[in-house]
């Protein structure tokens, strides 16, 4: 019976987005890991479920990028030689009931073909605020900000 009543009291918690901030921050954080992942691994179908609809990232040149952007750029193919990886160096979460804001850095590096026929390296790191909302259950990034870092 305390099991049922455990169990039912964290359902409701749950259901209404009041589980303790430490629970919440983790589960945006691996929410966070999961889109990150989606783009590393060019996963159409994890990305379109974590990016809301409304999805938009603006770059720090003022020029944005929504959902269906995101979406056609992994439908493109990989130049041959090319690589690419992006890696959350620093997050810090804060959650506010069904919203929470991640801020950190970013770092972006990998290799593109060049017009000589080789590969050049490139890498980049970007201070960034992500704004996630708890919706249906679920954690999803609703914008991001980049700022590269010089």
């Amino acid at each position: 019976m305390r099991m049922r009543t455990t169990l039912t009291l964290v359902s409701a918690l749950l259901m209404a987005g009041t589980l303790p901030a430490a629970n919440a921050e983790q589960a945006v954080l691996a929410a966070q890991r999961k889109w990150i992942d989606s783009y590393n691994h060019r996963d159409e179908k994890s990305l379109s479920a974590i990016e809301a609809d409304e999805f938009c990232v603006t770059f720090a040149d003022g020029q944005g990028q929504k959902k269906p952007d995101q979406l056609g750029r992994l439908r493109k193919p990989v130049p041959n030689g090319a690589e690419f990886e992006i890696v959350i160096e620093i997050s810090e979460v804060h959650v506010y009931g069904k919203a929470a804001v991640i801020t950190g850095i970013v770092a972006e590096r990998g290799k593109l073909p060049n017009e000589q026929g080789g590969v050049q390296s490139f890498s980049q790191r970007s201070r960034y605020t992500d704004t996630w909302i708890l919706q249906n259950g679920r954690w999803r990034v609703v914008a991001s900000h980049l700022s590269e870092l010089k």
